[in-house]
C-alpha cells in the first residue's frame, strides 16, 4: 500500500524531532559533565530515551501506513498505544532513578556547580524545546496523530525541565555570592529532586491512558455518541432494538452496530440497507480512515 501524504508528513516531523533531540541530548550531557551538574546530565539522558522512543514511533508510523495485511488484518493501529505505554514506563523509571540519585546527592553534601553556564544553556534549551512543542503539537492535531501528540508532550516536558533548571541555577548563582553560599552545593540535587517529582505525573498519565486502550476499555464519549446515533437510526427506520460496541486503538476507532428488525417485518433491499449504513457513517463523520465501522442487520436478537 502506498503511503499517504499524511503518513509522509508524520514521518518527516518525527525524523526532524529525532535529530533535534539527539543534538540537544549530546549537548546537555557534555555540558552537564563539564560543569558537574547531574540535573543537566539527567536532562540529556531523558532526551536520549525520548529520541530512542521517537525512533521506534517512526517505525510504527511506517507500519501503520502500510495498512492491513494477511498477518495483521486490522492494520497496525494497536502499536500506537503499546509504544506510548512503553515510552511512559521507561520515562517513569528514569524519573524514579533521578529521584533516588538526588536524595543520595543531598545525603553526601551536594556538589559544586558552575551556575552561570548552566543557567544560560538551560534558558536556550528551554526556548528551543518550547518552540518545537508548539510546532509538533499543531501538526499532530491537524494530522490526528497520537505519535506526534506524544512527541509534542515530550518536548513540553523538556521545556519545563530546562526552564526550571534555568531559574534554579540563577538562584544557586545568587546564593554563591552571599553568606548563604554554604547551601549552594545542595542546589543541583534539590533541582534534580524537584524535576524528577514534577515530571513523574506525565509518563504515569501516559501509561494510564494507553493502558485503557490496550485493555480495550470503551471510551465513554465515543460510546455515548455511537449509542445515540444507533438509537436515532433504529427509531427512524422502524427497528425494534439495537446494540453497539466500541473501542479505540491509537488513532483508529472500531465501531460495531447491530440493528434488529421487528418480528414479521417485510424484507428490505440491499440498496436500502446500504443507505442506512451510509447514514450511520455520515453521522460518525464519514468513511474516514479513523473509523472501522461495521453495521449488522438481523431479525434475531441473538446475533447482536
Amino acid at each position: 500500500m502506498a503511503q499517504t501524504s499524511q503518513s509522509i508528513a508524520e514521518q518527516k516531523i518525527l525524523k526532524t524531532s529525532i535529530v533535534f533531540t539527539l543534538l540537544s541530548s549530546l549537548a546537555s550531557i557534555s555540558l552537564g559533565l563539564f560543569i558537574s551538574s547531574k540535573a543537566i546530565v539527567f536532562d540529556g539522558f531523558y532526551e536520549i530515551i525520548d529520541a530512542g522512543m521517537t525512533g521506534v514511533a517512526l517505525l510504527a508510523a511506517r507500519l501503520i501506513a502500510r495498512g492491513d495485511d494477511s498477518r495483521f488484518q486490522y492494520g497496525y493501529w494497536h502499536l500506537e498505544p503499546m509504544l506510548a505505554g512503553l515510552n511512559g514506563l521507561i520515562l517513569t523509571f528514569a524519573c524514579l532513578y533521578a529521584f533516588v540519585d538526588a536524595l543520595n546527592g543531598l545525603i553526601v553534601g551536594g556538589r559544586q556547580v558552575q551556575f552561570q553556564a548552566g543557567a544560560i544553556y538551560s534558558a536556550a534549551s528551554g526556548v528551543l524545546s518550547l518552540g518545537l512543542f508548539v510546532y509538533i503539537r499543531r501538526k499532530g492535531r491537524s494530522l490526528g496523530s497520537q505519535l506526534l501528540d506524544l512527541d509534542a508532550r515530550a518536548w513540553f516536558m523538556g521545556a519545563v525541565l530546562s526552564l526550571g533548571l534555568c531559574v534554579s541555577f540563577m538562584i544557586g548563582g545568587a546564593l554563591s555570592g552571599t553568606e548563604a553560599r554554604v547551601y549552594a552545593p545542595y542546589v543541583d540535587s534539590i533541582i534534580l529532586l524537584v524535576v524528577a517529582l514534577g515530571l513523574l505525573p506525565f509518563p504515569l498519565l501516559t501509561v494510564w491512558r494507553c493502558g485503557k486502550e490496550i485493555l480495550q476499555i470503551a471510551p465513554p464519549e465515543l460510546d455515548r455518541h455511537v449509542r445515540a446515533v444507533a438509537e436515532a437510526v433504529a427509531q427512524r427506520h422502524g427497528f425494534s432494538d439495537f446494540s453497539s460496541h466500541v473501542m479505540r486503538s491509537g488513532r483508529q476507532q472500531f465501531i460495531e452496530i447491530g440493528l434488529v428488525a421487528p418480528s414479521g417485518d417485510v424484507r428490505r433491499s440491499f440498496e436500502e440497507l446500504d443507505a442506512i449504513r451510509a447514514e450511520i457513517a455520515d453521522a460518525m463523520g464519514g468513511l474516514s480512515p479513523g473509523y472501522w465501522l461495521t453495521v449488522d442487520f438481523t431479525a434475531d436478537k441473538r446475533w447482536v
